[in-house]
């Protein structure tokens, strides 16, 4: 596999488009967590998408599979016999409208930061095991990286002056 080495020396993996987008946009990630796993194929350029649906995931277990697409999700057994169907908004109007409502009366939104960080987590891990052309080890109670310089330097960014996050 060749890497093209982009702005400031970093490594990106980018097949269908030549640009300058970080996230790779073919990928395969393992997760192991001891006991469990978890593979993650990401293939953004492609237009077949998860199970011929588009876009979406899909969970394989050993009685069925759940089948997420951007409109509600299906759950099939070995047999490939729809068991549930259940339809949804689809796009992202329904996160915007509750961000704006969260705005107006102060509530907690649907999805808050900790959810999203939970929710992304691997995603960012999985980018920068990429990235960094080898296995990653983590922290199993925070999910930081752990003995690996060149990793952890990709944990964060470079904020333009006057852009820097304030906690």
């Amino acid at each position: 596999m060749q890497l093209k080495s982009r702005k400031s020396g970093e490594k990106h993996r980018r097949y269908h488009h030549d640009d300058d987008w970080e996230t790779p946009d073919t990928q395969t990630v393992t997760y192991d967590f001891g006991d469990k796993f978890i593979t993650w194929e990401g293939r953004s350029c492609n237009p077949h998408g998860i199970e011929g649906s588009g876009f979406g995931a899909s969970f394989y277990g050993d009685k069925g599979t759940l089948l997420i697409d951007g409109g509600g999700y299906r759950i099939v057994d070995q047999k490939h016999k729809e068991i549930e169907r259940v339809g949804g908004p689809a796009g992202d109007a329904t996160h915007i409208q509750n961000f704006i409502e969260c705005i107006h009366n102060g509530k907690r939104p649907a999805a808050d930061i900790e959810e999203g960080h939970k929710s992304t987590l691997l995603c960012h891990l999985g980018n920068i095991a990429q990235r960094t052309g080898h296995t990653l080890n983590c922290d199993p109670k925070n999910g930081r990286i752990i003995n690996d310089k060149d990793a952890e330097k990709l944990w964060g960014r470079e904020y333009r002056q006057g852009w820097e996050p304030r906690v």
